[in-house]
């Protein structure tokens, strides 16, 4: 007898925190920074929470980017699809010569409503005399899991070094 209130007064205190709780919104921001006088280049990979995502003025001129301003989507027959991908490539000019930096979407699928439909991130791909040092880089490989979740790549001038900061999905999100 005892022991069915406990499950019963568990069940319901799971329910009702259930019902109260709701999920929150976060906003992707890809940052890009050329550093000449600490001679690095730094992309970050960040979310902001829903009450500053929202209203948050993404600018080039800032550096600062949305993954969902690189696609376009279009409902067909009723359902939102991501039709076209966009590039943003930026230069910087470091002590051992200059650099691309190629900013992409990185999109789970392209039918919004299905699996992962709601999630983008982005890709990184950094080019240094005309050579791919960093092929092209997903923050994020999968929309599921625990796979680990890149927030910042930064490219050394002096060596041309490309380091990679990971974390794990869980922290992330």
């Amino acid at each position: 007898m005892f022991g069915s209130r406990i499950c019963l007064l568990c069940f319901l205190t799971t329910l009702f925190w259930a019902g109260t709780t709701k999920a929150e919104i976060f906003y992707p921001l890809i940052s890009y920074q050329c550093n000449t006088s600490a001679n690095i280049v730094r992309i970050t990979n960040k979310l902001l929470p829903s009450e500053d995502g929202k209203n948050f003025a993404y600018s080039d001129a800032d550096g600062t980017y949305s993954p969902w301003h690189m696609v376009d989507i279009e409902n067909i027959n009723g359902t939102p699809i991501v039709t076209h991908k966009r590039k943003i490539v930026k230069t910087c000019k470091l002590s051992s010569g200059e650099y691309i930096i190629t900013l992409e979407p990185q999109v789970f699928t392209r039918d919004l409503t299905g699996h992962c439909g709601d999630s983008i991130s982005a890709a990184v791909t950094v080019e240094f005399d005309g050579i791919d040092i960093q092929e092209r880089l997903p923050f994020e490989d999968f929309c599921l899991g625990n796979a680990p979740v890149i927030t910042q790549v930064t490219v050394f001038g002096k060596t041309s070094e490309v380091k990679l900061k990971r974390i794990p999905k869980y922290k992330f999100y």
